[in-house]
């Protein structure tokens, strides 16, 4: 039986080379297209600006931490409730919270959250995405004195 390759020559050679990069470089693309689809690769946007205003962060949370503001997170149903008080445990009311519940691995699926006052250092919010896994709440008071506060959710 004679073998189409026999004898090797050139050309031969030259095919299978082509073919052969031909499919590294195919295989190639479609994983980076795939990749650059699924995560972009910067978790945080604009995180070099927000490198460069670090020292700006880490004021702000100073200053917070000298006020001794807490929150107290609950969740009841598809109802996201914060309470504030101050040093002292009296409620905090007339803060403006808004925020971001944010997916850790994928970004594609962050939802913004404002909260609205109930009075008496109360807030609320409908929570716009689903809940199933895990998520984080970052909600901040933009106006002065700043507060910002974080609260991890586990979904069923």
């Amino acid at each position: 039986m004679k073998s189409p390759f026999n004898p090797l020559r050139g050309w031969h050679v030259l095919m299978m080379i082509l073919l052969f990069f031909g499919v590294m470089i195919s295989v190639n693309a479609t994983m980076v297209t795939l990749a650059l689809r699924s995560h972009p690769g910067e978790d945080v946007e604009r995180s070099y600006t927000q490198g460069l205003n670090y020292n700006e962060t880490l004021e702000r949370r100073r200053v917070q931490e000298n006020l001794g503001w807490q929150a107290r997170f609950n969740l009841v149903g598809n109802q996201l409730l914060l309470q504030v008080l101050d040093r002292e445990g009296n409620p905090l009311s007339g803060l403006s919270l808004s925020g971001q519940m944010r997916h850790p691995t994928r970004t594609a699926l962050d939802c913004p959250i404002s909260m609205q006052s109930l009075g008496e250092g109360r807030y609320q919010a409908e929570l716009p995405c689903a809940l199933d896994g895990r998520w984080l709440v970052r909600l901040s008071h933009q106006s002065l004195p700043p507060f910002e506060v974080e609260y991890e959710l586990v979904g069923p």
